[in-house]
């Protein structure tokens, strides 16, 4: 089907009050900046009546990328003329031959317009039928011919591409997210992301194969980022670890809390980005109980370190569900490509006590 412009639908936007209008004009900026991005050609972004109008447009973006949209349909924009309409239908029957059955759903967003939703369906479907004779089917349609009547303009179209709605990128603020060459961690910055927080990456450097899959997986963030470059620090593990940590690895009484150590080091750093960034916390992908870092124990043994809120999307997840997710996003294939990353101790602590923690911390003299 031809199409001239785009109707763009939001969903929790509608119920922000006194700031609505800020959220749209911020989906709206998101909108024009990510179709620049790509280089699409448009005459005009309009918001009108609880939609957002994109016009003069000949390709279709995936526009499911832009935090804050609900749905998206091509739609070919006509004249707000009742017969023009009706004439116009006649374009359209080859989408009806030999098709199983059809109906026709009109949305009335102009409620000034003279005639009601169901006038304009019978109308059309009884021009489509007598022409094309192809049985109408009201529950489960193999052709959904569309119409939406605006403040301007009415609008015709056959479907609907859902979005990942949420809100606007950086409407939250800014967080810092500790991000692996893993599956997890780019899950949970993209699910941050889609509640407009504006994600800072840091990546603890174990060897370069694993800098160049973070690279690659802040490339894809940056798919969802409205047009934005996200801002990646990368820091050698062992500068957290003041160079020491083949020797505290190769320790007998410190290698069963190494992962401790690291995660603790992991988010004092964190905290100091934090605050140079002016950020409001942080992310990671821990997941409850997954790995040996992540008991209730360990988790607490380290979280309380930076004095900042941390946020975790996937604590109560099934792998499976992240899982999902990554393959949706496009991360998956990268974070399941082999490089070297961390070797875990083989008998790691799994419910470290905080006196000991601390006794093993200032041991290592990284209190």
């Amino acid at each position: 089907m031809n199409f001239n412009s785009v109707i763009v639908r939001y969903g929790e936007i509608a119920l922000k009050g006194k700031n609505r209008r800020t959220f749209e004009q911020k989906l709206l900026s998101d909108i024009d900046r990510f179709l620049r991005a790509r280089h699409i050609d448009f005459s005009k972004i309009s918001l009108r009546m609880g939609r957002i109008y994109i016009k003069g447009i000949e390709t279709l973006p995936p526009l499911e990328k832009v935090f804050g949209i609900y749905s998206y349909s091509p739609a070919l924009e006509i004249e707000k003329d009742y017969e023009t309409l009706k004439k116009k239908v006649v374009e359209f029957f080859s989408l009806f031959e030999g098709a199983a059955s059809f109906r026709v759903s009109c949305q009335r967003i102009d409620k000034n317009f003279p005639y009601n939703s169901m006038v304009v369906e019978r109308s059309l479907g009884e021009i489509i039928f007598e022409e094309t004779k192809t049985p109408v089917n009201l529950k489960e349609p193999a052709v959904n011919f569309q119409v939406e009547i605006g403040e301007d303009s009415i609008y015709i179209f056959t479907g609907k591409v859902k979005g990942f709605a949420g809100l606007p990128y950086g409407t939250a603020g800014k967080l810092v997210s500790l991000i692996s060459a893993g599956i997890d961690s780019p899950v949970a910055t993209f699910l941050m992301m889609k509640r407009g927080v504006e994600p800072i990456l840091v990546h603890f450097k174990i060897s370069e194969s694993d800098a160049r899959k973070v690279r690659k997986l802040k490339r894809i963030l940056e798919d969802y980022s409205a047009g934005r470059e996200i801002k990646l620090y990368e820091i050698p593990r062992d500068d957290i670890f003041k160079g020491n940590f083949a020797t505290l690895y190769n320790n007998r009484k410190i290698h069963p809390y190494i992962c401790v150590i690291c995660k603790y080091l992991m988010h004092t750093k964190a905290a100091e980005i934090a605050r140079t960034e002016k950020a409001l916390g942080f992310i990671t992908g821990d997941n409850l109980a997954q790995v040996a870092s992540q008991t209730l124990k360990n988790l607490f043994a380290y979280r309380t370190v930076s004095g900042l809120p941390v946020y975790s999307p996937l604590i109560s997840f099934e792998k499976e569900e992240t899982i999902k997710i990554a393959k949706k996003i496009g991360t998956y294939e990268i974070s399941i490509t082999k490089s070297t990353g961390c070797i875990p101790p083989k008998n790691p602590k799994t419910g470290v006590k905080i006196e000991n923690f601390q006794n093993i911390l200032e041991e290592t003299g990284l209190a």
